[in-house]
């Protein structure tokens, strides 16, 4: 293991920053109660802080979550927008908040539908002292199904197209292994890697795309991510994004595409072009099927993608150092059921 960083002596606030972004989130408030008794459990390993951003509910989870929060003894600060930002806008919100008002060594991104397993989150945080590690995460579990697992990392094909490591696979799957980008679910970062890109997200765009776009930026300014051998949590998956619907939702559907089109996109791969005509058809297909406007969506996404090619030199300078994997045929069919199984 390399020398930890001279930036390890600095003087903070505190060690870590947790941000949670919540939603109407009443429907599984029980999750988030779990949630946040693992985070004052944490604090008994490091010093922490919760940054706790309301996305304008109207259902008063915010307001039971402070209140749960203050009982529990967590350090938290709460801000309610004025509207729903959205994940990624609400994210960036938080950064730019806490960066004016305190000195912190981590920035911990936690999805609000996962429990947390303390003793071995504090033990991940180790592994950010290792020189040019901008971020790092664990292996979560499913939570409606504790022996697979729903993450280890995601990997990114020679196609830009995202395959999660190991989803579906007990956790003998899980190696310590250079991902392409984190779980937003749970990942955490050095700070300072975080302010050098001026913030964590794209505000232009939602869902999906934001993990993949934090993470290829880290790699394309030099820093590693890294996945760790370690269960740090159990994650629902997509319970703030209103599972029950999201297979029928266009805004759904064009978040996954902008996440898929963007890096053979702004990268010049050659492939590009098949893949749009493959999810043109798509967008057809599912307007057919849903009686939704898909295909709008489709455009949109395309629109974007395109707008973000012209910025290409903020997004991502040199594709050839990310870790990816090569398609083919038997991943890109298997991906649906279950993730991709590194070779070790």
């Amino acid at each position: 293991m390399s020398q930890p960083n001279s930036y390890s002596t600095k003087s903070y606030n505190f060690e870590v920053l947790a941000v949670i972004v919540n939603y109407d989130s009443k429907p599984f408030l029980a999750i988030e109660r779990m949630l946040l008794k693992g985070l004052a459990d944490l604090g008994r390993y490091t010093k922490i802080k919760l940054l706790l951003v309301d996305n304008y509910s109207t259902d008063g989870s915010f307001e039971e979550l402070k209140e749960h929060s203050k009982r529990l003894g967590v350090d938290t600060e709460a801000v309610r927008l004025s509207k729903n930002y959205g994940f990624a806008r609400a994210v960036n919100i938080a950064w730019h908040y806490a960066f004016k008002r305190w000195k912190f060594k981590y920035f911990m991104l936690l999805n609000n539908d996962l429990v947390i397993v303390p003793n071995n989150v504090a033990k991940l945080l180790k592994y950010l002292e290792i020189d040019n590690v901008a971020g790092v995460q664990g292996t979560l579990m499913q939570a409606d199904n504790p022996r697979l697992i729903d993450n280890a990392g995601f990997a990114i094909d020679t196609f830009g197209l995202t395959y999660p490591i190991c989803r579906g696979y007990t956790i003998k799957c899980a190696k310590t292994c250079h991902p392409s980008f984190l779980s937003g679910a749970f990942s955490v970062y050095r700070a300072d890697a975080i302010e050098k890109l001026g913030q964590p997200f794209h505000n232009a765009v939602e869902a999906y795309f934001d993990d993949k776009y934090l993470g290829l930026r880290l790699w394309s300014t030099g820093y590693n991510l890294l996945h760790v051998p370690l269960v740090v949590a159990y994650h629902l998956g997509s319970a703030s994004y209103a599972p029950q619907v999201k297979l029928k939702s266009p805004q759904w559907f064009e978040g996954v595409l902008l996440a898929e089109l963007a890096p053979s996109y702004v990268t010049d791969i050659k492939a590009r072009y098949l893949l749009i005509i493959l999810w043109g058809m798509t967008s057809a297909f599912l307007s057919i099927i849903f009686l939704s406007n898909y295909v709008k969506n489709f455009i949109f996404a395309y629109r974007t993608v395109k707008i973000l090619k012209k910025n290409k030199k903020e997004f991502i300078k040199n594709f050839s150092i990310l870790p990816s994997i090569t398609l083919s045929l038997l991943l890109l069919i298997a991906r649906t059921k279950k993730g991709l199984k590194l070779q070790t």
